[in-house]
This record gives structure tokens, sequence and C-alpha cells, in this order.
């Protein structure tokens, strides 16, 4: 086996493997559908590291993004080769802002890279669901008049960043510092550019926002639900949800997955004919940390 860094005519290879393990690597398969392995300036670009055979076949992968994050996805296997790990160490770009991936491979990766003992704003094993839009379960009154789906362009851009900002802290653990104001302007220019995020209005009023935040022709991933605490206990996130997976699905869409660590939208969701089949990990650090191939992990400055 070679443990390597990964380029454009590996593509091929890596694709098939992330195909192979698709719920648990829609990130990582959309940024490689949209931006490809060496397409540096693009802003979904990353820096790919694999398990490669001798006959060129893809059997893991450690990336990491502009952002920081690191996605890890070594199919069936327990935990990431040693070896990848190391090859990634010795090269890696930048700063690691958080790990992802199946829960007990990313779980892995951060012990491999010595960040057992780090600060996390969050560290959380989610459940991780599935659903075949085929058997998607609507709602009642998902159609109704008084419930209407719009393109979050057309809501107030200050509820949108209000609510995001909401949503970073409450659901992933974020600081509320100026550091987020400017990630989440910066994410939801993207959002707003890619038109993966939707509000839902009642009686003219916003009341709960859904997105995809991973998408392929076949498979889109759920993400971020939000509703205000306010607008709460009446429906409004299931409806919406129920919405976005119809538009998807009347554009050939075959299937949808997320993951939650929350019982209230766990329901919700079963509710929609999501079902579980794993666990997701979301791990991340309160402040970016600098990985030496050598030395013991740093924080960033």
């Amino acid at each position: 086996m070679q443990y390597r860094k990964l380029h454009d005519a590996d593509f091929d290879a890596a694709n098939a493997f992330l195909a192979n393990h698709a719920a648990t690597s829609m990130v990582l398969r959309g940024n490689l559908r949209t931006a490809g392995i060496e397409r540096r300036r693009h802003p979904l670009s990353g820096t790919y590291f694999g398990e490669v055979s001798e006959a060129g076949h893809v059997s893991a992968i450690v990336a990491q993004f502009g952002n920081g994050n690191v996605f890890v996805q070594a199919g069936g296997q327990a935990t990431i080769p040693h070896a990848l790990t190391k090859a990634f160490r010795a090269e890696i770009p930048h700063p690691v802002a958080g790990i992802f991936g199946d829960a007990d491979q990313a779980a892995d990766m951060v012990d491999q890279l010595g960040l057992g003992d780090a600060d996390f704003a969050i560290n959380a094993s989610d459940v991780l669901y599935t659903l075949d839009l085929a058997d998607l379960i609507v709602p009642v009154n998902v159609r109704a008049d008084g419930f209407q789906m719009v393109d979050a362009e057309k809501l107030d851009r200050s509820t949108l960043l209000r609510w995001l900002r909401a949503y970073e802290i409450e659901a992933l653990g974020a600081q509320d510092t100026p550091l987020l104001d400017s990630k989440i302007a910066s994410r939801l220019v993207h959002a707003l550019d890619a038109r993966t995020m939707w509000g839902l209005i009642v009686d003219g009023k916003p009341v709960s926002l859904s997105g995809f935040n991973a998408q392929l022709p076949e498979m889109v991933q759920v993400g971020p639900v939000w509703t205000p605490v306010e607008q709460r206990s009446n429906g409004y996130a299931r409806i919406l949800v129920a919405k976005t997976l119809l538009a998807a699905r009347s554009n050939g869409v075959k299937h949808a997955i997320l993951s939650t660590d929350s019982e209230a939208a766990a329901k919700a969701y079963e509710a929609l004919g999501f079902a579980k089949i794993g666990h997701y990990r979301l791990a991340l650090l309160e402040c970016p940390v600098k990985i030496d191939s050598h030395l013991e992990p740093q924080l960033a400055v």
C-alpha cells in the first residue's frame, strides 16, 4: 500500500471509494465533485491523502479543507491507518479546526493527532439517519396555503444572520464573537449563491430555516435546521424539511441523510421516515491547533 497525497489522476478511484460509503462521506463527495483534487483556488478545494493500492484503488481518505476542518473515511476499517495519518501529518496544510466522519473513525483521528485533551466547543457522536425519498412521509398540512417555502435570499438578511448565529451557538457550541459573525456571513453568501437554504413563511412571518449542507445529483445532506425558540413546538421545522425534500425529489434526488443529537429533532425526522443507520462525529475545537509531524500539537496563533 501507498500512503500519500492524492492527485487529479486519483479522482475516479477516490470518488468510487467514497460512493461506497455515501452516508458518511457527503461533504467529501460533494467537495470532490465540485472542486476536484488539485483546484487549489476553489473555495471548496481541499488537500486529500489516501491509502492507495498498487492497482490504484483507494481504501481510506483523510482530507483537510481551507477552513481547517478534517474529514475522514476509512471504509470498513475501525480506525484510520496509522501510516495514512503519518502522511497527513507530514504535509498538513492548515491548523486543525475540527474533525468529522464516522463516529469511531473521527474519534480515532482525534487521538492519533494528539488532540484527546484539547478544548472542544463540541465533540458529539450524533445519530446518523437516512431516508429513501420514495418513502418520505409527508405531513398532512405540508401543502396547505398557510405554509410557504421561499428561497432564503427572500428573507431579511439580518434575520438570517441572527438565526445562523443562534444555530452555531446552540447546536455547535460556538462562541458569540466577531469571528463567528465573519464565519456566518461567509457561509451565508455561499448558501445563497448555491441556493441551498430555504425559509418557511407563516402568516407573512418567517418561522423556520432549513438547508442542504452537501448535495449530489442522487443524495442530499440536510442541515442546518433552525427554528427560533418562540416558534418551536408548532411542527414548522418538520414541515419545512418535508418541503425541501419534496422539491429535491422532484429534481431526481433519491436519498437524504442527516445527523442530530437532539431527541426532539430526532422525533421530527423519524416522523418523516428517517431511520437510524449509525453515528457521525462532529468534533469542533474551540481554537484551531497546529499539528507538527513530530511534536505535540500547539494552539494556533
